[in-house]
């Protein structure tokens, strides 16, 4: 297991040849007990991958809310930028984007998703002292409230 590897010595930031480290898949998958045991070890949740991608950006890119929690409470840094120069906010606002152009099969589940993602990341913000970013943020809640589904008639806000 994990946990009998950890505490057998094994780095917990050790990396596969792009980059990747095992926070890095298991904020992917959506693992959340494996992340909170990889950072209780010692585990990077800055740390790289090839693209540049930190476990927040993973986890950010496929909603697991969750794991997002664990990683901002874990000392993951929400301003840092992947070698395309994204930030897991910009990250989640893809994801809004999708919505907005219908693309989604399901943008009921994935527009609350991406709510609780930029919440979470507000209050972050709000925590850092970050108020220009905050801002942005309002913003995207804003549009995202404005979005709706093509099955409705008319803009029913979610929020």
């Amino acid at each position: 297991s994990v946990q009998q590897l950890l505490e057998d010595g094994t780095d917990p930031c050790a990396a596969d040849d792009k980059g990747r480290t095992a926070l890095h898949f298991a904020s992917c998958n959506g693992n959340d007990h494996i992340v909170q045991l990889l950072l209780d070890h010692g585990a990077d949740p800055n740390q790289r991958d090839g693209l540049g991608n930190t476990p927040l950006h993973l986890a950010a890119c496929t909603n697991h809310v969750p794991v997002i929690t664990t990683l901002l409470r874990g000392g993951a840094r929400v301003d840092a930028l992947d070698r395309a120069g994204r930030t897991p906010l910009h990250l989640a606002k893809s994801k809004l984007n999708i919505l907005q152009e219908g693309l989604s099969h399901s943008l009921e589940a994935v527009r609350l998703e991406v709510k609780q993602i930029i919440q979470m990341l507000r209050e972050y913000l709000e925590r850092l002292g970050r108020h220009e970013q905050k801002e942005q943020l309002d913003d995207l809640c804003s549009k995202l409230q404005m979005t709706s589904t093509k099955e409705q008639v008319g803009s029913t806000e979610l929020l």
